[in-house]
């Protein structure tokens, strides 16, 4: 009865969402408010996130920071002298019954050097850790696409996105928030000329924790004019030489790695195998989410095709620097929408990005080319959608794959009839 009532509320939350965005858009009240737009069209879903995300909290029993637990506790593991891969949970203070395992490599505990603080006090230690964090990528995402909302707004905005998805990623305490403040570095970086240098070794320093993560060599690929060889030398050779001085100074963890890789789930899943036209390709064959990591490896050419081809179609319609704007929006989105293992943590990336998309909607909605206008409402509809959930979206579900699908393909066509309507 009380989760009929939370989706009641939500989908109640939602419909006065498009009510407000008629009053708003049709009948221009929004001239009314001091406030900018772009706090106007979305504080209805924004305030009932955020009180979604209270009641989810408060009413929260169980233990959070689970993904992280198993990182300290294989720090401390191996400082007592025991396997870190397999004597992790030995510990009275680590949790016994849990499917997790530690599948990173050695080295990386060696510059996290968790043990030396008692859990209790690291635990929230690692809370302000993630705090800080946050607050970064909300500053660098300002910075990086010159936003004018502020600082405070783009925090809740990213916590939101995707229903919620970043809660339960910070709620678990998953390394990737410090991996992917490697990535979200290395994309400002690149940004300026002088130091796109730095965003290949920053980027193969986050591909050494998560593999997967080298996919985002794809974003200088689309971007560059010509192949960047120095570039991705480098990345090789600073990943390559992390791997190989894992195995010289502990060659001997190899095989207890590779073995508690198997212990990794697939992850979050858009449910292509539900479709009976598709099923005779893994029943019998290969399990579901296995199928869907498959099918988005295919997808991947279709991408990097469409971005390319996208590219040649704005080219000398905007300036540089809002062509690469752009682009590495598009860039982000595919790579999510490629990633072969998708975990609610990789919408932490994604949620950044996705403020450029909001704001340039807000500055569209009123453009006399009706087309533009259209397609801005659109994506506003679906900022609604993504925001407004009465509890965060957990790997059982996975509508914000569809979304970024969505984003995908009105922000390219957004762009599109804008560089129409410079001709």
């Amino acid at each position: 009865m009380r989760n009929e009532l939370k989706v009641i509320f939500s989908n109640t939350s939602l419909i006065l969402s498009y009510l407000s965005l008629y009053f708003l858009f049709f009948k221009n009240y929004y001239n009314r408010f001091s406030l900018k737009p772009e706090y106007i069209f979305i504080s209805i879903p924004l305030v009932w996130s955020i009180v979604s995300c209270f009641i989810y909290i408060i009413g929260w029993e169980r233990d959070s920071l689970w993904d992280i637990n198993v990182v300290y506790c294989a720090d401390l593991a191996y400082s007592l002298n025991l396997n870190p891969y397999t004597d992790w949970s030995d510990n009275p203070t680590c949790q016994e019954s849990t499917p997790l395992q530690f599948t990173y490599l050695k080295l990386v505990l060696d510059v996290l050097p968790f043990s030396l603080f008692e859990y209790n006090f690291f635990e929230k230690l690692w809370v302000a850790f993630l705090a800080i964090l946050l607050l970064i990528y909300a500053y660098i995402s300002t910075k990086l696409f010159n936003l004018k909302t502020n600082i405070i707004f783009n925090i809740i905005f990213i916590l939101v996105m995707f229903e919620g998805a970043n809660i339960v990623a910070l709620q678990a305490g998953n390394i990737s928030a410090l991996v992917y403040l490697f990535v979200i570095l290395a994309i400002f970086l690149y940004r300026n000329n002088r130091k796109k240098f730095y965003f290949f070794p920053l980027v193969a320093l986050a591909t050494f924790v998560k593999f997967h993560l080298g996919i985002l060599l794809l974003i200088p690929f689309i971007l560059d004019d010509k192949f960047n060889l120095k570039g991705y030398s480098i990345f090789f050779a600073v990943l390559i030489g992390l791997f190989l001085l894992n195995y010289f100074i502990h060659g001997s963890f190899i095989a207890q790695w590779i073995e508690n890789l198997a212990y990794t789930d697939w992850g979050l899943k858009p449910w292509f195998s539900d479709l009976s036209i598709l099923q005779p390709l893994w029943v019998n064959n290969i399990r579901d989410v296995e199928f869907n990591a498959i099918f988005k490896v295919l997808l991947a050419p279709l991408f990097i095709i469409n971005l390319i081809y996208f590219k040649k179609i704005i080219a000398n319609k905007f300036t540089d620097e809002e062509t690469k704007d752009y682009l590495l929006v598009l860039c982000c989105l595919a790579f999510i929408l490629i990633l072969p293992r998708l975990k609610v943590y990789d919408f932490l990336i994604i949620s950044c990005v996705t403020l450029k998309i909001y704001s340039d909607c807000i500055y569209s909605l009123f453009n006399k080319k009706k087309i533009v206008s259209y397609i801005s409402l659109i994506i506003l509809l679906v900022f609604y959608s993504a925001i407004t959930y009465w509890r965060p979206q957990w790997d059982g579900s996975n509508n914000s794959y569809y979304y970024c699908i969505a984003f995908y393909l009105l922000y390219q066509s957004l762009v599109y009839c804008r560089a129409k309507m410079l001709e």
